[in-house]
């Protein structure tokens, strides 16, 4: 674990920095791991794309059994991966899907794009990655589109399953509300899509205050709690019921109760954040 001193003096650093800082610090971390366990070695630096540290290869495998259990995922699955980072889900979905079934990422890094296209662009022709030039303050605060303008890279009805991991954990409301429109135009009636997010209910909100939650969450705006008022992006955590809102006007349905992750206890399923199964209606 970082030292809190080290953790302290990265958080006053401007987010490109910080996460930079962040991502050679975990590197540095890995290194024993990395030297003991072959199977680690692999696992891209968090120096080209920081997603926090962690074992990048169960990671992938866990998300994977999440996917077919609750998103319905099967070997022809067409695959939207919504801020797909180096890969850590097109790895094993790589070995998992049948050839041809298709696979579509997009982040809003170029190094981490560019990653996955070096490491799975030849073995799964059938795999496209694309570089999403998209705003976030804490991501890519120079991007060229607003979240609330970009269009999904893909075609209206035309997936399966999609699925976005710790990708609604750093946007605004506004933002969520807009991806979850674009979700529903490329499902197919009938398609699943998965995400994880931070889910604020009242009682959540008061074991915060009394300091039982795994981050520091200080109010914000409109019912939403942030980590850290200069960034917000940095992590966000949203009324479960606005997130439910934004879902139904979004033209989708909740069909299942929302899983509870282990940021907050109680948990009822093994992830970090709350996992949200959701559905294009059939008709």
């Amino acid at each position: 674990m970082t030292p809190l001193f080290l953790r302290k003096a990265a958080g006053l650093l401007p987010p490109p920095f910080r996460r930079a800082a962040s991502g050679a610090m975990l590197d540095l971390m890995s290194l024993p791991v990395r030297l003991a366990d072959p199977e680690r070695r692999g696992d891209p630096w968090q120096s080209v794309h920081n997603v926090g540290g962690g074992d990048f290869a169960r990671a992938g495998r866990e998300t994977l059994a999440l996917l077919i259990e609750h998103a319905g995922l099967d070997r022809d699955s067409r695959v939207l991966d919504i801020g797909c980072g180096t890969g850590r889900m097109a790895m094993p979905l790589a070995a998992w899907l049948g050839d041809g079934a298709g696979y579509v990422g997009f982040d809003v890094s170029k190094s981490a794009i560019s990653t996955c296209r070096r490491t799975l662009g030849a073995r799964r022709p059938d795999f496209r990655f694309v570089h999403a030039d998209v705003r976030n303050r804490e991501y890519r605060s120079g991007g060229s589109i607003a979240e609330t303008a970009f269009e999904f890279p893909v075609q209206d009805a035309s997936v399966d399953v999609a699925f976005a991991t710790s990708v609604f954990s750093h946007m605004t409301l506004d933002s969520i509300s807009h991806y979850l429109a674009e979700t529903r135009r490329v499902l197919k009636p009938g398609g699943r899509f998965m995400f994880t997010a931070y889910a604020l209910t009242p009682e959540r909100i008061a074991a915060i205050q009394q300091g039982q939650g795994h981050l520091d969450f200080k109010p914000w705006r409109d019912g939403a709690m942030v980590i850290d008022p200069k960034s917000p992006e940095r992590a966000i955590a949203h009324p479960l019921a606005s997130l439910v809102a934004a879902i139904r006007q979004g033209g989708l349905d909740l069909p299942a109760d929302v899983l509870f992750g282990g940021w907050l206890p109680p948990t009822r399923y093994g992830g970090g954040q709350d996992l949200f199964t959701v559905r294009r209606p059939a008709v």
